[in-house]
């Protein structure tokens, strides 16, 4: 079947911004193991990002702000991983989490690109032609 990937984020594509996980999975079942034997061991998550247009990257830097003040408002949950951890470049996302945070992280990269699409909707509506 065309489209349909194992992890639920590992492609999404809407609008203009799209990602994709490149996290290397050469050992399947990386993540759990590592969870067994040390729960505080990091693991090097990367996304793969692609851009419509030049404002898309504006429109992700709103999104990832706005998340982080929401979570300097509420405050996180217990080892809830933090929009200020990752390290973004104009076609990349690393972060480096702890294996038990891994799930998370991908939810949140997945809410940050929803987020960021419908950001840079809103740029183009409100830009004058």
């Amino acid at each position: 079947m065309e489209g349909v990937s194992k992890w639920p984020y590992n492609e999404q594509t809407v609008a203009g911004i799209q990602f994709s996980e490149s996290t290397d999975r050469s050992q399947p079942g990386n993540e759990a193991l590592a969870l067994r034997y040390d729960p505080s061991r990091r693991v090097m998550l990367r996304f793969k990002l692609q851009l419509a247009a030049p404002e898309d990257l504006e429109a992700l830097r709103y999104a990832r702000r706005a998340m982080i003040r929401e979570e300097r408002t509420r405050g996180l949950e217990w080892e809830e991983p933090s929009m200020e951890d990752p390290s973004f470049t104009s076609s990349e996302v690393r972060w480096f989490a702890l294996a038990s945070q891994a799930a998370w992280c991908r939810q949140k990269i997945a809410e940050l690109i929803d987020r960021a699409n419908r950001a840079a909707e809103d740029m183009k509506l409100v830009q004058p032609s």
